[in-house]
């Protein structure tokens, strides 16, 4: 049974001869009812409270588990980052392996290129000398009189000027 401040001011006893003063009793009950009362209201407004907290716990909690979730989230995608950028960092570096690979055998193939120019034209060096040393001597030779027979091949040579005259001619 539930007993209120109300029903405890409003409780009537009766009458015995030799009882209670009732007024002091009323003064009594009425005492505990106002007790009772303020109680009640404090119980109540600890109720109120309560309630109000749990709400807050559970708004508290709820953020708790989105930031939760949230975190999760993140050092997932966090660590797929990681993955995705090594991937991508050793594809770069593969390509780029591949790229000095086929620049350095380009480059290796234009110097034999360039080497073989190179002996070419030391090649075409030394023939242009070699046809040059000879065109010098012919035109020396032509100057020094030694090439006289070659431009008239019906003059006399120089070794047959210097000879002396042989008998059988007149």
């Amino acid at each position: 049974m539930k007993i209120t401040p109300l029903d405890i001011t409003r409780r009537e006893f009766r009458r015995i001869m030799r009882g209670w003063d009732p007024d002091e009793v009323k003064t009594f009950l009425e005492g505990v009812a106002d007790e009772l009362e303020l109680a009640v209201k404090e119980a109540a407004e600890r109720e109120e409270r309560i309630q109000k907290l749990e709400g807050q716990v559970a708004g508290y909690q709820e953020r708790e588990e989105t930031l939760r979730k949230t975190l999760y989230s993140a050092q997932h995608l966090t660590e797929q980052l990681k993955e995705s950028a090594k991937r991508e960092a050793d594809l770069i570096r593969k390509e780029a392996e591949l790229q000095a690979a086929r620049l350095l055998e380009q480059a290796h193939r234009q110097a034999g290129e360039l080497q073989a120019q190179i002996a070419d034209l030391k090649r075409q060096k030394q023939v242009f000398e070699a046809r040059l040393r000879a065109a010098l001597k012919l035109h020396l030779d032509l100057l020094e009189g030694r090439g006289e027979g070659l431009a008239n091949p019906s003059a006399p040579r120089p070794a047959e000027r210097d000879a002396p005259p042989e008998a059988g001619r007149s």
